[in-house]
């Protein structure tokens, strides 16, 4: 069945909205701030990463270990910002896999990580980035941190995680340079709102996939095809994606939340801000789905996480967007 989708097809918003115009150019640069602060955020974290394994290579203890580990976390957390959106910037969205390779449903990760660990090379971020995409991001640093940190103890293991947090570091600076100029500034301001729109939603979109790939169906759940099933940070990094999406919707109130109760749709806007909170408020205390998954109270916790997801999915697409004056159609990817 094809799901509908925002399109960029757009009809002028209803004049009703004061300051049509001069609102929606605030958003567009509010929402581009906030994708530069969230692209130096994930930078100085991949160098604090790539600072702490390369203490934790002079000297392999169990509390460098851990400050790596937190530093990869941090890395995630901050990556949270970002996935999924698919709007913006070209040059950031082709940086996207480099970050992160998932999903990895057959764990080409751990196949890869395998293969390159096995080969006599001196490896750096150089020769790394010759490699697949799935040794060059954040699911190999887990793979060695998490998975395998035993291959620390080697100088090959240690090389493989140093050229990876480089390849990190370098994928940041990119990141921070593609996102400098404002890709919805030439934009007329109907254009701009749908591809804000549209990043949301697409976000969501991604968010409701990393509940539902691991969760299965009823009774068969699939623990291993969880983000970060690794370090059992599934659903810490879910919650941060849930945050990054209620950022994105408020824009520091200058976003949907501010035009639609500009528009006078008060009602809306506050059952939006209100899903977004309770949800938030409510989050499992598990940072693990894979804990979530074993028990039938877990089991019902993701599906309550599911269907208030939907819920605003559902509230973006069928009553934001006609409440707006956005046109609703089916995108040229949209599947079976």
């Amino acid at each position: 069945m094809k799901k509908t989708r925002i399109a960029l097809c757009l009809m002028p918003l209803v004049t009703g909205l004061a300051g049509c115009q001069e609102n929606q150019e605030t958003v567009s640069a509010t929402i581009h701030q906030q994708h530069i602060n969230a692209a130096e955020a994930f930078t100085d974290a991949a160098r604090d990463l790539e600072s702490a394994v390369e203490t934790l290579c002079q000297v392999n203890t169990n509390e460098n270990l851990a400050a790596s580990r937190s530093a990869w976390q941090v890395l995630m957390q901050d990556w949270m910002v970002l996935q999924g959106r698919d709007k913006g910037s070209e040059a950031a969205l082709a940086l996207t896999w480099q970050i992160q390779f998932w999903p990895d449903k057959k764990d080409i990760t751990g196949r890869k990580m395998a293969q390159l660990l096995a080969q006599n090379t001196q490896w750096d971020a150089a020769l790394l980035a010759e490699q697949s995409v799935a040794v060059q991001g954040a699911g190999a640093m887990e793979w060695l941190l998490y998975a395998h940190p035993e291959r620390l103890q080697q100088p090959q293991g240690c090389e493989v995680a140093t050229a990876i947090s480089q390849r990190l570091t370098l994928s940041g600076e990119a990141l921070i340079k593609a996102w400098k100029a404002n890709p919805w500034q030439a934009m007329t301001p109907q254009l701009a709102l749908g591809e804000y729109v549209g990043a949301l939603t697409n976000q969501l979109d991604f968010a409701i996939k990393k509940l539902t790939l691991p969760m299965g169906k009823p009774g068969h759940p699939r623990p291993y095809q969880a983000e970060s099933w690794r370090s059992q940070t599934s659903m810490s990094n879910l919650k941060a994606s849930v945050q990054a999406m209620q950022s994105l919707y408020l824009a520091e109130s200058k976003g949907l939340d501010a035009l639609l109760r500009a528009h006078g749709d008060t009602e809306l806007a506050d059952r939006i801000a209100g899903q977004f909170d309770s949800l938030i408020a409510g989050w499992p205390q598990s940072a693990s789905m894979g804990a979530l998954l074993k028990t039938r109270d877990g089991y019902r916790e993701l599906i309550s996480i599911y269907n208030s997801l939907e819920y605003i999915r559902f509230a973006l697409h069928d009553e934001v967007s006609p409440a707006l004056g956005i046109v609703v159609g089916f995108n040229a990817t949209d599947g079976d």
